[in-house]
């Protein structure tokens, strides 16, 4: 049974959250930033019986899904269905069968955990973000940034999970100029994601990228949690396994 949100529910939903800690801890800084009130974000929980089996999350017509491998996708997919859902983030095997039933595009890449050591280096150009100065950044870096963000609703979002304390911004600095940008996405009790990692076309291929992941998982390391992400491609999988991650799962994206 799919049900909304209401606060008697919300220990089921931190249970679901811990499915997949990357979408997880995604929803419950989400939970946090809006409450259960707010119209720009709806909150449900997917239970069997008495057993929660998935939490979800909408906002901006994207549904994100943190799914036990049992998760019914039926009520999923009349909930995609009812709402004109365009996008729904969750775990291959869900997204596959999602597909299934309404079509659409898929595509699909790698939930990471980092396994390297401590890290140690100090990062003296990298400082607090500004939020225009990193959206200029991401609209410059890469096509789906330019074509999926626009500023005043997505700095809003961001200014509301930041005063979570979950969500860190921060932007790379160098010449003079913001050319790189990377945040803590969102957090759990076990976990810090990083997000949107991304460096201006004309500063690549000199190890920043690199650079900045470092010092995000530096930055969570020293909250005492685990570094996580999701690698947007198979081919920056790669990079981000150099810096120190390994490959634990595969999610996947549904657009209709």
């Amino acid at each position: 049974m799919l049900t909304k949100l209401t606060p008697d529910l919300i220990p089921e939903f931190s249970r679901a959250c811990t499915y997949e800690r990357v979408f997880g801890s995604k929803l419950m800084t989400a939970l946090q930033a809006y409450g259960l009130n707010d119209p720009n974000a709806c909150f449900w929980l997917l239970q069997a019986g008495d057993a929660p089996t998935a939490a979800l999350y909408l906002a901006e017509n994207v549904l994100v899904i943190s799914a036990a491998p049992e998760a019914d996708p039926v009520p999923i997919a009349e909930l995609i269905r009812s709402r004109s859902i365009g996008e729904t983030d969750t775990n291959r095997d869900q997204c596959a069968a999602l597909q299934s039933m309404l079509g659409g595009a898929t595509e699909s890449s790698y939930y990471m955990v980092y396994e390297g050591g401590p890290v140690t280096d100090d990062f003296p150009e990298i400082v607090s973000g500004n939020v225009h100065a990193v959206f200029s950044v991401l609209q410059k870096s890469h096509e789906y940034y330019r074509t999926h963000l626009q500023f005043d609703p997505w700095a809003q979002d961001l200014t509301r999970r930041m005063n979570t304390g979950r969500t860190e911004l921060y932007q790379l600095v160098l010449d003079g100029e913001v050319v790189g940008t990377g945040s803590i996405g969102s957090q759990d009790d076990e976990c810090g994601v990083l997000a949107a990692v991304a460096v201006v076309p004309e500063y690549r291929h000199r190890g920043l990228g690199a650079c900045i992941s470092r010092f995000l998982v530096k930055r969570i390391q020293e909250l005492g949690k685990t570094p996580r992400l999701i690698s947007g491609y198979d081919e920056v999988a790669e990079l981000y396994r150099q810096v120190g991650f390994r490959t634990c799962g595969r999610w996947g994206e549904l657009y209709l």
